[in-house]
C-alpha cells in the first residue's frame, strides 16, 4: 500500500518511529529539510511504501502542504492522525475518534444578532460541491470502518480552540462532537483531489468535564497508529 501518513509534528510521535525501526531493522531518520517544498520522509514498513508529512500547526500550513504532496503523488490512502477538544463528557481523554463530518467555524463577522459565519453570510453554499448534506462528509468510511472501528463524530474546525464557556455555543450552532485546529484543511484537499482519506483525533482535552491529559493522549494515538500500520 502507498500510504500518506499525517502529522502535525514529528516529535510527538518519536515512540511510533521507534517502535517501527525496531520492528523493521530500520534507521528511521525523520528529519524533513524545512526548506524543502515536500515536507516529507518516506520509509518502507511491512510491506508499505510510506510517506510522512509533518504539516505543522493551523489550517492554512495544513492545506497547503497536502495539496501540494498529493499534486505530486497518489497514495492509495491518506492517514491524518492528531489531536482534538471534545465537547462531549462521554468521551474520554485518549479516545480515537473517527471524524465522518467536518465543518468550518470561526469564519465570519460578530453582528448584533450574534455571531454570523460564511454561511449565515451566504459567503460560501452548504449545498456545493464538495459539501454533502451541508457539511464535508468523507464517503470512504463504510470502507474503513471494516478495520477501523472507532467511533464516528462531527468535528468542526476553528481558528480559536472553545473554553469552558464558549464550548456550548459551539457545539450547538454546529452539532459538533469535537474541534480541531486544521481537520478542514486537510478533508478539502482530499476531496478536491479525489485521494482517499481517513481523519482520526485522539481526545486531548474535554471541555465538558475540564480534562486535560496529553501525555496520555500521545501514548495512545502512537498505539493506535502502529497498531494501524501493522493491520494494512
Amino acid at each position: 500500500m502507498k500510504l500518506l501518513l499525517c502529522l502535525n509534528r514529528l516529535s510527538d510521535h518519536k515512540a511510533l518511529f521507534d517502535q517501527m525501526g525496531k520492528q523493521s531493522g530500520q534507521q528511521l531518520s525523520p528529519q524533513p529539510d524545512p526548506q524543502s517544498a515536500n515536507f516529507i520522509f518516506s520509509t518502507n514498513y511491512l510491506g508499505h511504501e510510506i510517506d510522512v508529512c509533518e504539516t505543522g500547526f493551523g489550517i492554512f500550513q495544513t492545506s497547503y502542504k497536502i495539496t501540494k504532496t498529493l499534486t505530486q503523488k497518489k497514495y492509495h490512502l491518506a492517514l491524518k492522525a492528531s489531536f482534538c477538544n471534545t465537547y462531549k463528557a462521554e468521551l474520554n481523554i485518549g479516545d480515537i475518534v473517527n471524524v465522518i463530518k467536518d465543518k468550518p467555524g470561526d469564519i465570519g463577522m460578530n453582528s448584533a444578532d450574534g455571531f454570523r459565519d460564511l454561511y449565515d453570510l451566504k459567503l460560501s453554499d452548504p449545498q456545493s460541491f464538495p459539501h454533502f448534506k451541508e457539511a464535508f462528509i468523507n464517503m470512504n468510511n463504510s470502507y474503513m470502518n471494516v478495520m477501523m472501528p472507532f467511533k464516528k463524530v462531527v468535528s468542526v474546525t476553528v481558528n480559536q480552540y472553545a473554553d469552558v464557556a464558549t464550548y456550548e455555543a459551539k457545539r450547538e450552532k454546529y452539532k459538533a462532537d469535537i474541534e480541531t485546529g486544521d481537520g478542514l484543511g486537510f478533508v478539502y484537499a482530499c476531496m478536491y483531489e479525489r485521494q482517499p482519506f481517513y481523519q482520526l483525533n485522539c481526545v486531548e482535552r474535554n471541555l465538558a468535564t475540564g480534562l486535560y491529559d496529553y501525555e496520555k493522549a500521545k501514548t495512545s494515538l502512537n498505539d493506535t497508529l502502529l497498531d494501524i500500520l501493522q493491520k494494512l
